[in-house]
């Protein structure tokens, strides 16, 4: 509800996405990259027979938190919310 009044009210003035956001598209793409990548990782260490089960335990943690903030970013990102995507670009670019 607040997201399309916020919308509405920056199409009335041009609406042009801020640099932030178009930085947070961009970074929400690049990680949702690294985590299918490392989703393949994980099925690949899974099959294999000797392998350390803290370190996938390690890599499956780190794939669910990183799509929650992914989630999250795409949410700050729809409201145009620049302050969020800052502390967003800044997560992202560890």
């Amino acid at each position: 509800m607040i997201g399309g009044i916020l919308n509405f009210i920056l199409g009335l003035f041009g609406g042009k996405k801020k640099e932030e956001i178009k930085k947070l598209d961009k970074a929400i793409e690049k990680k949702s990259e690294e985590v299918t990548k490392l989703e393949e990782e994980v099925v690949k260490l899974e099959k294999k027979k000797k392998v350390n089960k803290k370190e996938v335990g390690n890599l499956k943690r780190k794939v669910t938190n990183t799509k929650k903030q992914i989630i999250k970013a795409k949410e700050a990102s729809d409201v145009q919310d620049v302050d969020e995507a800052l502390k967003y670009l800044k997560k992202f670019s560890k």
